[in-house]
Formats: C-alpha cells, sequence, structure tokens
C-alpha cells in the first residue's frame, strides 16, 4: 500500500484534492470517478504527503464534533426534516472547517442519490467506520435517529478519554517548558557574562560548570538541529507505522510499559465492548461488528487480535472464546462469557465498556499522580544544574581574596 496525492474536478468546475491509501494510481483514479470527478493529477510525492497529513492532523475532526454532530443530526431527523436539509442548517452552523466542506459533500452526494451511508463512505479519512455502518443499518430499520443518539454517547465517552489525558499532560508539560526556558535563559545570557569573568580569574573549573559551559557555546546550534531532527523522527515513526511489523513491534512495546500498558488495555477494552455493543444493537452480525471494530484499531497488537478472534468466530467459536490468548484483559473476557450464557450480551457488553471506563479514570488520577512529582523533580534537578554551575566557581573565586 501507497499513499497518493491526488487532484480532480467534475463537469461543475469543482476541485477535489486530498490524499488516499491505495495499492497503484489506478485504484486513486478508479475512486475519483465513482465519485464523479476526472483525474488531473494523482501521484506519489513525498512533500505532498507531508503537507496534507499535516493539514489534516491539524483540521481532523475530533470525537467532541462528532458527538455533537450526530446529535444535532438526530434531534432534526426525529422531528421530521429531510436529510439534506438537516445538513445544510449544519454546515451553516459548523464553525469547523474540515467537517463543513465534508457535509458540504455528502450534500452533493445526496442530491445525486447516495444514500446517507454511502455519502460518509465517499469521504475517506472523515467519517468512522462505526458511524457508517451503523447508520446504513438505521436506513434500513427505519430507526436512524436512535442510532444517531447512541453514536452521540459513543463519541462523547471518546471525547472524554481525550480530555481528561490532555489534562492529565498539562502540568507536567508546562512544568517541563518553564525548566527548559530557565536552563535556556541562563545559558544563554547569564553564563556567558560569568564564564568571561571566570576565565580572566584563572580558577578551576568544576566539571559541572564547563558541561554546562559546553552546552553555552553551542546552545543555538543544539536548537538549530533539533528542529530537523525532531521532523525526521516525526517521518521516521510513521514510517515504520506503515510497516505492520514494525508497527506491532512498537505497539507490544508500549503495552509492555508501567502505567500506560494498562492504561491502553483498558481503554481499548472500553472501546470495543462499547463499539460491539451500538454494532450488534443496531442489527449488525458479530462478525461485521467484529471486522469494524477491527477497522477503528490504530494499535496492530489489538488489530490482529481481533483479525484472530473474527476468524475464530467463523469457526464457530463465541466471543469470548475468540478472544482468548488476547491482549484483552481477562476479566473483560469473564465478563462476555456470562453475557453469552446468559443471553444478554449487549446488556453486558454495555456494563463492561462503563467498568472500564471507570478503570480509565482511576489510572488516569494515578498517572497524574505520579507525573506531578516525577515533573517537579526534573524541573529542580535542571534549575539546580544551572544554578550550581555558576555558584561553585564564585565560591572558588572568593577563596583566592
Amino acid at each position: 500500500m501507497a499513499v497518493f496525492y491526488y487532484r480532480g474536478i467534475n463537469f461543475a468546475g469543482e476541485v477535489i484534492q486530498g490524499i488516499h491509501e491505495a495499492q497503484n494510481a489506478k485504484d486513486v483514479a478508479d475512486l475519483l470517478k465513482n465519485k464523479g470527478f476526472f483525474p488531473v493529477t494523482i501521484r506519489k510525492d513525498p512533500l505532498y504527503t507531508l503537507f496534507f497529513l499535516y493539514r489534516d492532523f491539524i483540521l481532523k475532526k475530533g470525537y467532541r464534533e462528532l458527538a455533537v454532530f450526530c446529535r444535532q443530526l438526530a434531534g432534526m431527523v426525529e422531528v421530521g426534516m429531510p436529510v439534506v436539509e438537516c445538513l445544510s442548517v449544519l454546515c451553516q452552523q459548523n464553525s469547523h472547517a474540515g467537517l463543513t466542506r465534508a457535509l458540504r459533500r455528502v450534500i452533493r452526494d445526496l442530491k445525486r442519490g447516495f444514500t446517507l451511508s454511502e455519502a460518509f463512505r465517499n469521504q475517506p479519512g472523515i467519517f468512522p467506520e462505526i458511524l457508517i455502518y451503523t447508520v446504513e443499518t438505521g436506513e434500513i430499520a427505519g430507526c436512524l435517529e436512535d442510532i444517531l443518539k447512541k453514536l452521540a454517547v459513543h463519541f462523547e465517552t471518546m471525547a472524554k478519554y481525550r480530555e481528561r489525558l490532555k489534562t492529565s499532560m498539562t502540568y507536567p508539560a508546562i512544568l517541563g517548558v518553564v525548566a527548559l526556558a530557565v536552563f535556556y535563559f541562563t545559558a544563554n545570557n547569564i553564563l556567558p557574562v560569568y564564564s568571561h569573568m571566570f576565565e580572566q580569574s584563572g580558577i578551576y573549573l568544576p566539571v559541572i560548570t564547563r558541561i554546562f559551559m559546553a552546552v553555552s557555546t553551542n546552545i543555538g546550534r543544539y536548537v538549530l538541529y533539533s528542529l530537523p531532527a525532531f521532523f525526521l523522527l516525526l517521518l521516521g515513526h510513521y514510517k515504520l507505522k506503515r510497516d505492520p511489523e514494525k508497527a506491532y513491534a512498537i505497539d507490544k512495546f508500549r503495552l509492555s510499559m508501567p502505567v500506560l500498558g494498562p492504561l491502553q488495555k483498558k481503554s481499548t477494552s472500553a472501546m470495543l465492548c462499547r463499539v460491539l455493543a451500538i454494532l450488534i444493537s443496531s442489527g449488525i452480525p458479530l462478525v461485521k461488528a467484529i471486522e469494524v471494530a477491527e477497522n477503528t484499531q490504530n494499535n496492530q497488537v489489538f488489530k490482529r487480535d481481533l483479525q484472530r478472534a473474527r476468524e475464530n468466530l467463523r469457526m464457530g467459536k463465541n466471543l469470548a472464546d475468540s478472544l482468548r490468548g488476547s491482549s484483552f484483559p481477562p476479566l473483560m473476557l469473564r465478563m462476555l462469557q456470562v453475557g453469552i450464557e446468559s443471553g444478554k450480551l449487549e446488556e453486558m457488553l454495555f456494563k463492561t465498556a462503563d467498568f472500564y471506563d471507570n478503570e480509565v479514570e482511576i489510572l488516569q488520577i494515578r498517572f497524574l499522580s505520579l507525573a506531578e512529582p516525577v515533573a517537579l523533580t526534573l524541573m529542580s534537578l535542571i534549575i539546580g544544574f544551572s544554578v550550581i554551575s555558576i555558584v561553585l566557581p564564585m565560591f572558588n573565586m572568593y577563596s583566592l581574596f
């Protein structure tokens, strides 16, 4: 699979451009033709690819926007408004540029005769698969507003995960930035003044001061080199994630990390159970629900576990047995087994998701309680290193008088 930059135009003069993952350029051309566009440019270009990846990262819709979108759309559909009119209203009210552009394309496809789920599917990388498949089921069953309400709850829960994680990282990040700013200011503005005085006095400089002086002399070069180094690091990480085997090794290492590993396992378990519960309650077969859940996974370890589970389900095993030997917590499998035996799998999936939501919240609180003292200690060490490297030579100078 490769990432292609494409640009197309239709008879109305509308231009579409972006990136798409495909086996070859022909697949990208077929995608554009299916959407009613003629290919103008299709090429593998790392610079274009990186630009659009960066743009998508900046403009990418979040779970909060999806939750609001689903809830507003459900409310308007419930009172009998046509879907095209609903989406037109949402386009006018939405302040998110990326989502607004996508909704305009959805409206265009609906006017051409596409169903809502097909129109969502024609926007690759914008709407998650769980939304597409459940909306498709809701259209067939005539319960679109109920499906949208369930999706709104799901996306609100995912938004809470993300917000709690941001909150837990904000304080340590601020401390880290303050410590680095103090270090940079001392090395770039204060130490050069004292270093000239130390050299003239001819005193012996402690090792810590010599290290700090070396850093001070080259700090501009370090800052200059750090930017391309950071860029290359991001590019390298992106390339590694494109290789399934290397991505699997990276994700497996993450799961083995203290605190972060259990946090990811429990958050993934909660997300899987909620996704499966929503899909199954919408009437989607379990095997297809597992496939959709698999496609929503970014972690290669869990992705492979779900692939094996899907094959096991096709062989006739139940859900709990299909997931045995995976990276999912044993307690989750036991809860699923109880749901299967009692004939209330859907209800048990929702309860399991709520249980792991609480577990994730507890772990995030513990992580924050651990991160704060660690960040304070590191900040104290950095500032202390800066101060001691200046104070020690000054004491040596005073001893000469």
